[in-house]
């Protein structure tokens, strides 16, 4: 039996959509906002020698940086504006917005509750929220007996992403996960004791992760992936021992202290990793590739078809099921690895259908 340790939230990602304009009356707004800004449009100023289109771009671009400086500092984050006339956002624009259950360990337990015997161990605040999230993992056939509903509301990150889908602002309510704390390890033992993997995420504090290390590693197979930067850093201050760990380039590098460009440095931050008492490591990389240490074997593998421009969303979690769910049916890590990477190849091609 696998258990999954970790936090669930409901994220509402919100991409926006590439707003339509006329042209000629987007230059004449143009033209009327310089004009209004005291910019002759119609000749260089003194020792100028830019060109209209530079000028025009000079403008907008500082006019954006205010906004931005100033959205900063007053925590207004992205919003509808009008710099000089250009429209960054429209109410009439038909924009994508999603609203799932997520979280790293949660897909992970999704993903493995249809293959494999799964046990999920958290806490969902008492609401709609929290209701639907524990449903949803009932339908994929996780045992959810181990999960507290606790007061308060169930986490939501809210992330807005531009029109080319790079994350342009993050919010997040985590307070409940907190709730994941050594108390709350023991009364889940009656799901923990059975398990043979452990699958731990980076929401539970230090104290909590080095009270699971204390408890299960020397009577099952840890598995974690640090799921941020910031998981990542909070490893790097525990004392948890692992069978193996899947972080991301950029999670490697908090785990380890390490810069990580190019093969020579995977391979010390698997040896730092090694030192600190973890017998195996997978790292994904960008583009769908990862590299592999099991024992004294170290490996890069790479994707058939490589992907940079692919929505990866989610990929990561995809991963790391595949690869606990090929360790409980007895692969190596290497095997595992390559298995699992096929699966998430598949998952992105599925993404860009």
């Amino acid at each position: 039996m696998i258990a999954v340790i970790g936090g669930v939230k409901t994220g509402v990602i919100v991409k926006m959509a590439m707003p339509e304009r006329d042209i000629e009356k987007q230059r004449r707004q143009d033209e009327e906002a310089l004009l209004n800004a005291g910019i002759d449009i119609n000749s260089p100023g003194e020792g100028e020698e830019d060109s209209e289109d530079t000028r025009f771009r000079k403008y907008y671009e500082s006019k954006l940086r205010e906004q931005a400086n100033d959205n900063y500092w007053n925590e207004v984050g992205l919003g509808g504006g009008d710099f000089g006339g250009y429209p960054v956002m429209t109410p009439d624009v038909d924009t994508d917005i999603r609203v799932a259950s997520s979280g790293c360990s949660y897909n992970v337990a999704k993903n493995l509750g249809s293959r494999v015997e799964t046990a999920f161990v958290s806490v969902v605040g008492d609401d709609a929220l929290g209701m639907a999230a524990i449903c949803e993992l009932e339908r994929w056939g996780v045992d959810v007996s181990a999960v507290k509903h606790k007061k308060g509301p169930t986490p939501v990150g809210v992330e807005l992403h531009n029109a080319v889908g790079d994350l342009e602002f993050l919010r997040e309510n985590n307070r409940l996960i907190d709730e994941i704390d050594p108390e709350f390890i023991d009364e889940s033992a009656g799901v923990l004791d059975r398990a043979d993997i452990i699958f731990v995420d980076g929401s539970p504090g230090v104290e909590t992760m080095n009270h699971i290390s204390a408890k299960y590693a020397d009577k099952c197979r840890i598995c974690f992936d640090p799921a941020s930067v910031y998981g990542g850093s909070k490893f790097a201050e525990s004392e948890l021992k692992a069978h193996l760990v899947l972080p991301g380039r950029m999670e490697a590098e908090a785990m380890t202290g390490q810069q990580i460009l190019g093969m020579d440095q995977l391979m010390a931050a698997g040896a730092v990793l090694e030192e600190r008492g973890i017998e195996n490591t997978i790292i994904t990389l960008k583009g769908g590739g990862l590299y592999y240490r099991e024992g004294t074997e170290a490996e890069i593998i790479k994707p058939e078809r490589i992907l940079s421009f692919a929505d990866t969303a989610g990929a990561g979690d995809v991963l790391s099921a595949g690869v606990v769910y090929r360790l409980s049916c007895g692969d190596s890590v290497n095997a595992a690895a390559k298995a699992a990477m096929a699966e998430t190849a598949e998952y992105l091609r599925g993404l860009m259908r």
